[in-house]
């Protein structure tokens, strides 16, 4: 079961983050965290097309995060949809800003796609591992619509 997925940013990478928030966290695990690193490194080149849900958990996550979190699982490679849009669909009109919180704490990126909602006027907005990143994976995501 996958509990949290690390991005690396512009200051700190993906495994010292994992490190401060889990310190024992690699300890046993060898076999798996390889199989989720690769899985998610053709998520992000594009080369895988679903990670099961399944295999995710979501164990301490509000209901209303985990409601938008399964909405957002459903926008397709290549698509966007604006923080907003998202709150809408998720039953909650004008919480535009708590699903901006929501995709700031996702804590399955790549996995569950917060790169693909966007501001309302369609630029990229933040992003965990850094708005370049986040560039990136939606033009890797559109050249392989």
């Amino acid at each position: 079961m996958l509990h949290r997925v690390f991005l690396a940013s512009d200051l700190i990478t993906a495994e010292q983050r994992m490190k401060n928030a889990y310190p024992d966290a690699l300890h046993g695990c060898d076999s798996f965290r390889d199989t989720v690193a690769a899985e998610l490194s053709a998520l992000a080149k594009g080369d895988l097309g679903v990670f099961p849900l399944r295999n995710l958990d979501f164990g301490t996550i509000s209901h209303f995060r985990k409601a938008v979190l399964h909405l957002l699982s459903g926008v397709l490679r290549g698509e966007t949809i604006s923080y907003g849009k998202l709150g809408e669909k998720a039953g909650y009109p004008r919480a535009g800003r708590a699903i901006g919180n929501v995709m700031s704490i996702n804590p399955f990126p790549l996995i569950i796609p917060c790169h693909r909602v966007v501001r309302a006027d369609g630029s990229v907005g933040s992003y965990q591992g850094g708005t370049a990143m986040k560039m990136y994976l939606l033009e890797v995501e559109s050249d392989r619509k």
